[in-house]
């Protein structure tokens, strides 16, 4: 498994931070904004600094968490005002209540507060005026470049507490004559990144950092799929239906929808839909039709989609001719010869009279048979259709000819009109020859020729552009010769390559502390890498493979400087006092899952709200110590917000004294063990709302991870309800990968899991059985019983205190009797160890 700090990153210049994030991101600043302009962050946002990756854990009333590690911690208001730092587990300075600043920003705003500062090492705290002040608006240097930001200048000064008055300076300490009389630090806040991208004061201790990386907001791009017609389809029915959806994960603005060139529909959505459903009647032309959807994206990305559909009109066979009748012609008469009568000698006979000529008729007129007239037609020379290219401008050659001349041909590219002849006189054959601009990726070009009486022909071709990049290594942070104060620092890059990029590895000092290999290569694989530097000079080197072995390396050399100490020594601070322990939980719930080829739970969701529901409830956990994750939630149970919600949130949120409960109600998963631990020789998975059935590996959380986040999780009881099964079998809450059948497993990977002290399962069902859902109760029948159990049910022996053995022997006795009477066969299992009882929660049964 890749280190928790991979992720899809990528550095943004100076104007792509002033783009808006779209719905989801997960960088701080693109999480959301407030009216007023101010900036909403989430759990699991991330602040990528020079000194560190700060990740929000936690949210105390009014106040952001940000912790780089259980030893570093930045606390903010939500105006953005640094109110305490911890380091090494104790408070560097701390400053309460926190100065309102007005928002939105504006240059000249200011204002005045009155405060208590806690420098680290003094007891008691100090009664200081803190001004502020919006001082202009300027371009600021940073590693993702120059960007436009507000600074704001913090200038604080002590006061005696005698000046203050009040009852609520009791205890407050006097002023420390060792401590300077004024303090001051400067913030730089950025609109199009919403978040604070530098710091500077007088002493580095007090608030000193650089952001060198922000993280991309994974945006599903716009997407125009047709499910008909078919291309090239032919068909003898002049009505069809267009079918296929547009989706963008910033929303779809506008779809409109053309028939050879002659606006059929548009739709422009008032609102933000990140999928639009095609489903409209179009009707073709005889002959060759073409059919074109352009998409226009929120931010203003467009995408085409064309189909080329023959329509042959179905002509009735002319049926044949009926045969002659016969005619019957009768006889003629025979012919009688006249009788012969003499007469006077003849005459002699007179000289021949010459016949007058006979009138010669005029040939009939000429028929004119009209000559057949090709129709108009657009012939594409080159591109070809489906070519890649490697050059960014590309030639369109094309013929337009025939029909009744051509008065207009107009070129488009994505949508956008390139080019347009119109000649001052229809021309029986026009040639088209157009430069091309082409964007990374897909391109469409559509040919659009028109008649004189405005008849229409297109001709559509598709093509990719891919830009040839050598494997290039971008080092943002750190710069090369760089000083800095703190050993504590992150490594910020970005990697590029047309072939593909299939390892990155970072080493520090000829330690090796970060690698990174890609299964699928990505053209570009962004870096962020925590480090620790040592005294003196450190080198840092980056190394990049690509699939063909071509490598290359980049090196930075960082001079690490302790910070000279100060003229007084500050007195030792007191022993911290024992922390109270605490309790955490993760709540998971999936019912519909994002492929259809997983089965959807009924309960599942349900089962976890109410488990959520008892635990902040009668259970008395805080309600920001309780993460809920369902697939009707915000916060969905995707695969990567399982594991950072278990590996991360609570690795970092529970400390040794505190307890932790783990939930899941979900699909659980066997597919062949390829690596031939599992004795039964199946690996098992908790499967996450967008898992893919045919690829559990990538996409769903194997059971054998939950050794790596007990690990992770400092507390020493953790304890972990799944109610989910394993078999494979028909029903319940279990299906099989197509690559595996349903068979019975073994539970003993549920032994392995649990080796160390302090770790408990618990599941719904034993190995080969499934976990059942009742309608009659509402509810999965583990869970049913499990928050029964909770609620008090369990308290066995009426002490006012449900354990986590009281609560198994209970579940389990219900389970198997409800079970049985319903006609199945479902047992719950406990595996792990815990020293003592493990109170989970209090009844009012005493």
């Amino acid at each position: 498994m890749r280190p928790w700090w991979i992720a899809p990153l990528a550095l943004l210049a100076a104007a792509a931070c002033s783009a808006a994030a779209g719905p989801g991101a997960r960088a701080v600043g693109t999480a959301g904004e407030a009216s007023d302009g101010r900036p909403a962050y989430r759990l699991g946002d991330r602040w990528i600094r020079s000194d560190g990756v700060f990740e929000l854990i936690r949210l105390e009333k009014d106040l952001y968490v940000f912790s780089a590690d259980k030893d570093h911690e930045v606390h903010l208001s939500q105006d953005l005002v640094p109110v305490r730092i911890v380091r090494y587990r104790s408070t560097d300075w701390e400053l309460t209540p926190a100065p309102r600043l007005q928002w939105p920003l504006r240059v000249g705003s200011h204002g005045t507060a009155i405060a208590a500062l806690r420098p680290r090492a003094y007891e008691g705290p100090i009664p200081v005026d803190v001004t502020w002040s919006v001082e202009t608006r300027e371009d600021v240097d940073t590693a993702m470049g120059r960007m436009p930001a507000f600074r704001i200048v913090f200038r604080l000064a002590t006061r005696p507490v005698s000046n203050f008055g009040g009852s609520q300076w009791s205890g407050y300490a006097p002023y420390a004559p060792s401590l300077p009389t004024a303090w001051s630090f400067t913030l730089w806040y950025a609109p199009g990144a919403r978040l604070l991208v530098r710091a500077e004061s007088e002493s580095s201790y007090l608030l000193a950092f650089a952001v060198v990386a922000t993280d991309a907001p994974v945006v599903a791009p716009l997407r125009v799929v047709l499910e008909a017609p078919a291309e090239q389809a032919r068909t003898t029915v002049a009505e069809l239906v267009l079918t296929g959806k547009v989706t963008a994960g910033n929303g779809v603005k506008r779809v409109a929808v053309t028939v050879n060139g002659l606006d059929v529909s548009a739709l422009d959505e008032p609102g933000v839909k990140r999928e639009v459903a095609l489903r409209l009647p179009i009707t073709l032309r005889e002959g060759r039709n073409v059919v074109l959807v352009t998409a226009t994206a929120v931010g203003g990305e467009t995408r085409q989609e064309a189909r080329t559909v023959v329509y042959e009109r179905h002509v009735a066979a002319a049926p044949p001719p009926a045969p002659a009748s016969p005619s019957i012609v009768p006889p003629s008469p025979p012919t009688v010869a006249a009788p012969v009568i003499p007469t006077s000698p003849p005459a002699p006979p007179a000289p021949p009279t010459p016949a007058p000529p006979k009138p010669v008729a005029p040939p009939p007129p000429a028929v004119a048979v009209p000559a057949r007239v090709e129709p108009l037609a657009v012939r594409i020379a080159s591109p070809r259709d489906r070519a890649r290219v490697d050059q960014e401008s590309t030639a369109l050659a094309a013929l337009v000819a025939g029909g009744g001349g051509v008065s207009r041909v107009s070129v488009t590219v994505n949508g956008l009109e390139v080019a347009r002849l119109e000649p001052k006189t229809p021309q029986r054959a026009l040639p088209v020859n157009v430069a091309l601009k082409l964007r990374e990726g897909a391109n469409t070009v559509v040919v659009t020729a028109t008649e004189p009486d405005g008849r229409v022909s297109q001709e559509v071709r598709t093509f990719t552009y891919e830009r040839v990049v050598p494997l290039t290594v971008d080092m943002r942070y750190p710069t090369d010769q760089l000083q800095v104060a703190q050993a504590s620092s992150v490594v910020a890059a970005m990697v590029t390559s047309s072939k593909g990029v299939a390892e990155v590895g970072v080493t520090v000092n000829g330690i090796s502390v970060h690698q990174q290999r890609e299964r699928d290569p990505q053209k570009s694989v962004a870096v962020t890498v925590p480090v620790t530097l040592r005294d003196g000079v450190n080198a840092i080197v980056l190394t990049a493979r690509e699939p063909d072995g071509t490598v290359r390396q980049e090196i930075r050399t960082v001079l690490l400087t302790a910070p000279r100490p100060a003229a007084l020594a500050p007195p030792p601070p007191p022993a911290p006092a024992a922390p109270e322990p605490d309790r955490w939980a993760v709540v998971v719930g999936v019912g519909r899952y994002e492929s259809r080829d997983i089965p959807a739970l009924q309960y599942a969701v349900a089962d976890a709200e109410a488990v959520y529901r008892v635990l902040t409830g009668p259970g008395g956990f805080k309600k920001e110590h309780v993460l809920l994750l369902t697939d009707r939630g915000d916060r969905r149970p995707t695969y990567r917000n399982l594991k950072w919600a278990l590996g991360t949130f609570l690795a970092r949120s529970a400390k040794k004294e505190d307890t932790v409960v783990i939930y899941f109600a979900g699909h659980g998963a066997p597919e062949v063990d390829q690596r031939g631990v599992e004795r039964d020789g199946l690996s098992k998975y908790l499967v996450p709302v967008d898992a893919d059935p045919d690829d559990l590996y990538s996409t769903a959380l194997p059971m054998d991870e939950l050794q790596t986040i007990f690990a992770r999780i400092e507390a020493e009881r953790v304890v972990v309800f799944l109610d989910s099964c394993y078999s494979g079998a028909a029903g319940g809450r279990t299906f099989a990968s197509r690559k595996t059948r349903a068979v019975n497993v073994d539970d003993v990977f549920l032994e392995r899991l649990t080796r160390s002290k302090g770790r408990a399962i618990v599941t719904a069902a034993r190995p080969a059985e499934v976990s059942i859902e009742l309608d009659e109760l509402g509810h999965g029948l583990f869970t049913y019983y499990l928050l029964r159990g909770l609620e008090g049910a369990a308290d066995s022996n009426r002490d006012g205190i449900v354990s986590l053995q009281e609560l198994y022997e209970y579940v389990e006795q219900q389970v198997a009797r409800k079970s049985r009477a319903v006609g199945g066969n479902q047992h719950p299992v406990l595996k792990g160890e815990m020293e003592g009882a493990l109170p989970l929660m209090k009844t009012d049964t005493r």
